[in-house]
């Protein structure tokens, strides 16, 4: 669809929206209901066939070349500033009219009155960390139904009475086992990236350039996109010598509005249709699948030959790790997540660890701690600069089911912090045990949730000391790795489409509920016990907290396995993980 036939559709729907709705929001979702075809409760895809993806960093381009031309983007919100008044319509005794699109400046007819609507802006800025996978597809998948995480206590699971339900890990079919190709190896597939060292901290530096400030019009039905979403927006975006903003002679509109750069810096978008994606939905349509369990081995093996040089131990927690979400929070604590600490490693095992969660998760990348400690540190921490009342960006501000990979592994011991590093230490520790990012006001800190999995490489213990969920000792194992390697090698083509889907569609809504049945529970509590006296006799001074993270392993590996509720297998198998781990602490 060309700019001018998006034009034109606007230009029908207002003339038609005159003599039937009668209200600010009943024209917004008109124009919703055009681009999202015909449903404002329905966030199809059907909108976001009519026009072709523009990648922010083409965005520029557009707007020097065509003056306003529409587009359709994917991007992150950045920072959400007060709803802005502006003149919508004019009203008289008989019916409420849209304004003239042709000219702003046309005057009411004779009697109207002004009517005030309201719109709400936003900031979007280019996804951080995107993979270069999700950025070659622009394709996106329709909206999953189960939804991320709640903000209040879990609910009681229900589930059936009986044995465990096996469920396929994701939607589609499953390639042809004849199709043979070489090893789907996270690093060597065209479409994975293939990362340079990790990033600096100066590289983590937002600029305003490819961002563009978005004008949300709420329709019925259409929930706004909040702060740190991922979102899909079709709009006229425009770079004119001024933007009407506030067209009222009130000045007390005009002194509410944040202080953003002019349309020739920071383009303006008036958006016609919008939806939230989760990481599932960035995945192609064409992704085939593979069962349960060819899933989990292969990925097993990846991590395994790939990340950990072998050690089978650190690449199942690492593929737990992958699994793992926020599915709710009970006050301060979030329940699913698991943040790691990978001791006993180089800067070489923390640059695959990179470059294999890059080629898997949509989202994913590294800073080093040290960079973190210098005079010219970026802030990791948002804050509000009241002069231009707007929210300056931090490095954390990152999307939903993000992973964070922490390079230790160049730390020194009497290594010096500056403010700015205390308060970055600060902000990553809030990330990795309470899923929470402070936001600065100056004068007090304000957390926002942000599911955010966080994994620490380093040689010795963490800086970041009473952070992570557990701390795993690497141990290499050469002949683990040639194993490993062959099981890779052996895989048919398309697993790694298969492996991302599966690994994304478990980070957005992978769930297994504890068993409603007296015997399972009753089961399931005998292995709890067990796994109390194994860790008691490993020389283990047993906790709540390593119950409770006990249980969270169990849920993960009964989601790995395709599970629908935790069973004493996965208890079991989750204590003696666990077991390991502890005796290898113990010997170093």
């Amino acid at each position: 669809m060309s700019s001018s036939d998006v034009f034109a559709s606007i230009s029908s729907l207002a003339s038609s929206s005159s003599s039937s709705p009668s209200s600010q929001s009943d024209l917004y979702t008109c124009v919703f209901q055009h681009f999202s075809g015909g449903s404002s409760g329905n966030h199809g895809s059907s909108g976001s066939s009519v026009v072709s993806l523009t990648p922010p960093h083409r965005l520029g381009t557009h707007v020097e070349t065509f003056g306003a031309t529409c587009v359709r983007m994917i991007m992150l919100v950045q920072d959400v500033p007060n709803p802005e008044m502006f003149v919508g319509g004019a009203s008289n005794a008989y019916r409420e009219t849209p304004q003239n699109t042709q000219d702003p400046f046309t005057s009411w007819t004779e009697g109207a009155q002004n009517v005030i609507w309201e719109r709400r802006p936003m900031l979007l800025v280019p996804i951080p960390n995107e993979a270069s996978w999700v950025q070659d597809d622009f394709g996106v998948m329709p909206p999953a139904t189960p939804t991320r995480e709640v903000d209040s206590p879990a609910a009681p699971p229900q589930t059936n009475n009986g044995a465990n339900r096996k469920r396929p890990i994701s939607s589609t079919t499953m390639v042809d086992s004849a199709e043979q190709t070489a090893a789907p190896s996270l690093r060597e597939q065209p479409a994975a990236p293939t990362p340079p060292p990790l990033p600096t901290a100066q590289q983590q530096q937002i600029s305003e350039a490819g961002s563009v400030l978005a004008k949300f019009y709420p329709a019925n039905g259409a929930p706004l996109p909040k702060l740190h979403d991922v979102v899909e927006v079709i709009g006229v975006v425009t770079h004119t010598p001024a933007d009407f903003t506030n067209m009222l002679d009130d000045p007390s509109f005009a002194s509410a509005s944040p202080a953003y750069p002019p349309p020739s810096q920071l383009p303006r978008l008036q958006v016609l249709h919008y939806r939230t994606l989760e990481p599932v939905q960035r995945i192609s349509r064409s992704v085939v699948e593979a069962p349960v369990q060819d899933v989990r081995s292969l990925l097993l093996a990846s991590l395994t030959s790939e990340a950990f040089a072998g050690d089978a131990l650190a690449a199942e927690y690492m593929l737990l790790q992958l699994l793992s979400r926020v599915y709710a929070r009970v006050g301060d604590r979030p329940l699913g997540k698991l943040s790691l600490n990978f001791t006993r490693c180089t800067e070489i095992t923390a640059s695959s660890i990179v470059t294999c969660v890059s080629g898997l998760c949509a989202y994913a990348g590294g800073v080093r701690l040290t960079q973190l400690a210098a005079a010219d540190a970026p802030s990791l921490v948002p804050k509000k600069d009241y002069e231009t009342e707007r929210l300056m960006r931090g490095a954390l501000q990152l999307p939903a089911s993000s992973v964070l990979v922490i390079d230790e592994t160049d730390v020194v011991e009497g290594m010096q912090f500056g403010e700015v590093g205390v308060k970055n230490l600060s902000a990553l520790q809030a990330v990795a045990t309470k899923a929470s990012l402070p936001i600065d006001f100056t004068f007090y800190e304000t957390a926002c949730p942000l599911d955010v999995s966080v994994i620490s490489v380093s040689r010795g213990k963490s800086l970041l000391r009473d952070t992570f969920d557990a701390a795993v000792p690497v141990q290499p194992d050469a002949a683990a790795a040639a194993a490993a390697a062959s099981v890779v090698s052996a895989a048919v083509a398309g697993a790694v489409d298969a492996l991302r889907l599966a690994v994304l569609k478990a980070r957005t809504c992978g769930d297994a509920s504890i068993p409603a049945s007296e015997a399972a529970a009753l089961a399931l509590e005998t292995a709890v016990v067990s796994h109390k006296n194994a860790l008691a006799q490993a020389g283990v001074d047993v906790t709540q907290e390593h119950l409770h993270h006990a249980l969270t392993l169990a849920r993960l590996l009964a989601i790995s396995y395709g599970d629908a509720e935790v069973s004493a297998a996965h208890v079991n198998r989750a204590s003696e993980l666990e077991v390991a781990r502890e005796k290898r602490l113990i010997a170093a």
